[in-house]
């Protein structure tokens, strides 16, 4: 992949990276997102722009676990998850829930996912993905709550898949 495809492709990614607030179990919203580095959240991305029909292909994607305004002694749980589809539809979380999709964990705790994909589609396609980023913090609210800080950043990535 030449050096003009590795910036489109970071391009997308930093375009299409989404901040939602976040939320405790109830639903009520506790802070925004200002805990978050504010700088591209995927630090590397490699999946192949062409692929073999019916065939799994492998990639890698690392996610920034960076926070600013948090220690890890504030942290009581941490879960990040990255949802991947191919159907073209599926652009954001919820519609990739709906759709046919693999979910990968992050067991280690880097923020790296090596992850699979098979597009059954000829032509031209789309890789569609959700990181979510999800922190339990210490402690609890007046209120009886635990407090949630989730975050989910959207990559999406053209590729062509041609016969065997």
């Amino acid at each position: 992949m030449n050096r003009l495809n590795y910036f489109l492709v970071f391009l997308i990614i930093l375009i299409s990276c989404n901040t939602k607030p976040k939320e405790d179990i109830s639903g009520e919203v506790l802070k925004d997102t200002s805990q978050f580095k504010s700088e591209s959240q995927i630090t590397f991305f490699e999946f192949q722009d062409t692929v073999t029909i019916n065939q799994d292909i492998l990639g890698e994607i690392k996610y920034n676990l960076g926070l600013d305004d948090l220690k890890l002694s504030d942290i009581d749980k941490r879960y990040t998850f990255f949802y991947v589809t191919t159907q073209k539809e599926a652009l954001d979380l919820e519609s990739i829930k709906n759709t046919s999709h693999n979910i990968f964990i992050d067991t280690v705790g880097n923020g790296t996912f090596y992850f699979n994909a098979k597009f059954t589609n000829y032509g031209n396609n789309l890789l569609n993905g959700v990181i979510e980023d999800i922190i339990y913090l210490k402690g609890i609210t007046n209120e009886g709550k635990v407090k949630i800080i989730k975050k989910k950043t959207n990559i999406s990535k053209d590729v062509f898949v041609k016969e065997q």
